[in-house]
C-alpha cells in the first residue's frame, strides 16, 4: 500500500535553522503528500502553542505529536487523544534538584509552556536568533511559582525543558536525571535537557496513533535529526535521518537525506511517498 503516514520532526528537520520557517520545496512536498491522502503528522518536542505557523496554514494536518510524545493532539476534535505525563511528585523532585542553579526551566502542560518569572529573564541567554527568542517570550505563561500549577494538575505534566545548560553542568545533571526512576532524558539541541516520563517518546506516541488509525509500521515514514527522534525512527519501517542529524539519529535510521537547509524533507517525501 506504500506510505500512509509521515511523521516529521520540526527543529533541524522540517524547519530551517531559524526554527520558524520552511523552504518552498518542503512546503510543496507536504502539500502533495496530503493531496495524495497521506496522513502527515508533525512530531515535535514543542507544545501545541509553539507549533510553527506553516502547519496551521496547511489543510489536512489533523494530528500532532507534542512534547516528545507525551501528548497527541487531535486538531479537528480539539482534544488530547493520548497522554503520558510525568507524575507531579516526580516533577517536584526534579525541581528540587534544579533549585540551586537558577536555570531557565520550562514546564509543558495542557498544550502550553509555563516558566517562573525569576528564571524567564534568562531567555536572552539562549543561543537562538532574536526572532525565535521573541517567539519564546510570546508563548510562555509566566508564573510566580510552579507549585500552583502542579496542584492544579496532580496527574502530572507533559515535559520539563532546561532550555540552555552549560556543558559541565549539563553532563552532571544528565547523569543525575538518568539515575532517577520513572524519567527519560533526551535532547533536541546541543545545550538543552528534556525530561519526560519513562516510556514517553515520539515512538511511543506514534505507535498509539498508528494503532488508532490502523496503520502498520510498514506503511509509516519518520524523518528526524536528534536524540528525541530515535524511538520514532526505530518504530517506522521507512526511517530517514537528516544529514545534519546527530550520530544516534543516523544510527537509528535506515536512510539518509540532505540537511534541513537543503530541502532534505522534500527529497525524502519525493523519494518514498510521491
Amino acid at each position: 500500500m506504500g506510505i500512509q503516514l509521515v511523521a516529521l520532526d520540526m527543529d533541524g528537520t522540517v524547519l530551517l535553522d531559524d526554527h520558524l520557517t520552511v523552504t518552498p520545496a518542503v512546503r510543496r512536498s507536504i502539500e502533495q503528500a496530503l493531496a495524495k491522502g497521506v496522513t502527515v503528522v508533525p512530531a515535535t518536542g514543542r507544545v501545541a502553542a509553539m507549533l510553527p505557523k506553516v502547519f496551521y496554514e496547511l489543510d489536512g494536518i489533523r494530528y500532532v505529536i507534542n512534547s516528545n510524545g507525551a501528548s497527541v493532539w487531535d486538531r479537528v476534535e480539539n482534544r488530547v487523544i493520548y497522554s503520558n505525563p510525568i507524575p507531579a511528585e516526580t516533577v517536584r523532585q526534579i525541581l528540587q534538584i534544579l533549585e540551586p542553579y537558577g536555570l531557565l526551566t520550562q514546564i509543558y502542560c495542557g498544550g502550553n509552556i509555563y516558566a517562573e518569572k525569576r528564571s524567564l529573564a534568562r531567555v536572552v541567554d539562549l543561543p537562538f536568533a532574536a526572532e525565535f527568542i521573541e517567539n519564546i517570550r510570546k508563548t510562555q505563561i509566566e508564573l510566580d511559582s510552579f507549585q500552583a500549577l502542579l496542584e492544579e494538575h496532580p496527574e502530572g505534566v507533559e515535559k520539563l525543558n532546561l532550555a540552555h545548560v552549560e556543558s559541565g553542568l549539563r553532563e552532571k545533571l544528565w547523569k543525575q536525571f538518568e539515575a532517577m526512576p520513572g524519567v527519560t532524558v533526551v535532547s533536541s539541541a546541543g545545550s538543552n535537557i528534556e525530561l519526560n516520563r519513562d516510556g514517553a517518546s515520539k515512538g511511543d506516541a506514534l505507535h498509539h496513533l498508528c494503532q488508532r488509525l490502523q496503520i502498520p509500521p510498514e506503511n509509516v515514514m519518520a524523518v528526524g535529526d536528534s536524540g528525541n527522534d530515535v524511538e520514532m525512527l526505530r518504530y517506522a519501517r521507512c526511517s530517514v535521518a537528516m544529514e545534519n542529524g546527530t550520530p544516534e539519529a543516523k544510527a537509528a535510521a535506515k536512510y539518509r537525506t540532505a540537511s534541513n537547509e537543503q530541502d532534505g524533507v522534500a527529497r525524502a517525501i519525493e523519494q518514498f511517498v510521491l
